[in-house]
């Protein structure tokens, strides 16, 4: 005799998986955000659903045909709670925001978690009046990325001694699979976590220099192994550097160098920790930043998750706003009275527009011009991992909803600025072959808000440019890949003339 369910319990199961079903958000990618750079965020369900479904229709079937009366007002219910579901998602597509606590479209802790702000690297001025937050974050990135690419080779990783101490070599020498090549390093996010300044740069008579420590938490990918072998990693590690409270902050041409840090001579592994060409061991922070320890907090092989299904999270928080905000500006506005707020939202939206433009078509040429070189290779690496798995996320009717400034830097080298921008638009993924949708919804708006970061150069002025012109010869912009104009030039990526975009971070890994 074929065993039937009790009536309480296929009631259960056909609701626990329906609640199950309805609780995964649409899938969001974006340039820089939703995919994630952790492979997926939070996912919703992703691979699994397909098994889930066919489970809830069997189970639903039969409930149905077993229990009438339950399963025909249940499946009336289901179907009105659908229709209302839709149109709420799409009234709130389109709506407006007075305030930072705007209604995110997929459920969302109401307030973000107990997570410390990130130090302000700001104050490391007091000590050293050359130092610019950009150019730290810049270096940091590119050490990060060098570190990691030369972990194969013990001639290369010594060859970064000056800014790797022996340990960190060590530990980067000893990741598994040991020997392995690295390629494709990109950063999702990099977090201060910690900062200590000492009181007095000074060393005491006989006694050991004071020295700067930051310590970064920092997210990424990375591909590993030889072609045709290799995987895709995510990383999560925290970087201890390390600087003498005395030294100046190399000028911008030098940051990504990574040469001699006292005479700027090339360096080789030869002469150990001492340069071969001043004679000076340059190890240790002595006369730039180092790294002393490395802390490894997860690893996971993982390819890009491109096509689960991954939730809005963190767009009902509060904003985080600088304390030094409203002084910042008003020194920004006093230095350059035509940068105001209209100046900037008009820079903003044209930014906006060419990057998800570019985005959708899977080719970032357009976008070049408006985003700086850290953050393009960051968003090629997206558009790579889509092509390669067959897929384009597409963009439909994306605008800028309201914006709100949030953070200023200013130093000798950059202006930073940090706003909190609220959008909505249509965002689902297609296959480049079929163009049959893998995830999202083409009829339906979905709403977000990110923290985005445009630098422009300290000694630029006037009125942001809102034109697609060369900002410094004013021909028709035409960028290669390399940021330079194709008719005069010109670097216009580094913000050595406007504004450019250079970072995009997620509510729920922004921390100020």
């Amino acid at each position: 005799m074929k065993r039937v369910l009790p009536r309480w319990l296929l009631a259960a199961l056909t609701l626990a998986l329906l609640a199950l079903l309805f609780a995964a958000g649409p899938a969001v990618a974006r340039p820089g955000g939703g995919e994630s750079y952790s492979g997926g965020g939070s996912s919703g369900g992703g691979g699994d659903d397909g098994g889930i479904a066919y489970l809830l229709i069997r189970l639903w079937i039969e409930l149905v045909f077993a229990y009438p009366q339950i399963g025909i007002p249940a499946t009336i219910a289901i179907v009105a709670y659908l229709v209302i579901r839709h149109k709420r998602r799409v009234k709130a597509g389109s709506q407006n925001w007075d305030s930072a606590s705007a209604a995110s479209p997929v459920r969302s802790p109401a307030t973000p978690p107990s997570r410390p702000p990130s130090k302000d690297l700001d104050a490391i001025r007091a000590l050293d009046p050359d130092f610019s937050v950009v150019l730290f974050e810049d270096f940091a990135y590119a050490l990060y990325a060098r570190g990691h690419q030369a972990r194969s080779s013990q001639r290369d990783l010594d060859a970064l001694s000056p800014y790797l101490s022996a340990a960190a070599r060590t530990h980067l020498a000893e990741r598994r699979p040991v020997g392995a090549p690295v390629s494709g390093v990109v950063i999702g996010a990099m977090r201060v976590v910690d900062l200590a300044i000492p009181a007095v740069p000074v060393a005491p008579p006989g006694g050991a220099a004071p020295r700067v420590v930051v310590v970064l938490e920092l997210e990424a990918n990375m591909t590993v192994g030889v072609a045709g072998a290799e995987h895709t990693q995510y990383l999560k590690e925290r970087w201890l550097l390390v600087r003498d409270a005395g030294v100046r902050s190399k000028p911008p041409e030098r940051v990504r160098n990574f040469q001699c840090p006292n005479c700027g001579a090339p360096f080789g592994p030869e002469g150990g920790d001492r340069c071969t060409y001043c004679g000076e061991v340059v190890s240790g922070g002595r006369f730039d930043w180092s790294v002393e320890s490395i802390e490894m907090l997860r690893i996971e092989d993982r390819p890009p998750t491109l096509a689960a299904t991954v939730q809005e999270v963190g767009s009902n928080w509060p904003t985080i706003y600088h304390p030094q905000l409203n002084a910042r500006w008003a020194e920004l506005v006093t230095a350059d009275p035509a940068v105001t707020q209209e100046a900037l939202n008009a820079r903003l939206q044209l930014i906006y527009g060419e990057l998800n433009a570019a985005w959708s078509l899977g080719k970032l040429d357009a976008a070049r011009p408006f985003v700086s070189d850290g953050l393009f290779d960051y968003l090629q690496y997206w558009v790579s991992a889509y092509e390669k798995q067959g897929l384009r996320n597409v963009l439909e009717g994306m605008r800028v909803v309201e914006w709100k400034l949030t953070k200023v830097v200013r130093d000798r080298h950059f202006d930073s600025l940090t706003l909190r921008l609220w959008g909505s638009g249509r965002d689902y993924t297609v296959r480049q072959t079929t163009g049959d949708i893998v995830t999202g919804n083409p009829k339906a708006d979905r709403s977000y808000s990110e923290y985005w970061t445009l630098i422009r150069g300290a000694g630029v002025h006037g009125a942001p440019r809102a034109d697609k012109s060369c900002p410094n010869c004013g021909a028709p912009l035409d960028v290669n890949m390399a940021g330079a104009c194709e008719h005069c030039g010109a670097k216009i990526t580094s913000g050595d003339f406007d504004w450019v975009l250079s970072k995009i971070e997620q509510d729920d890994s922004y921390t100020g």
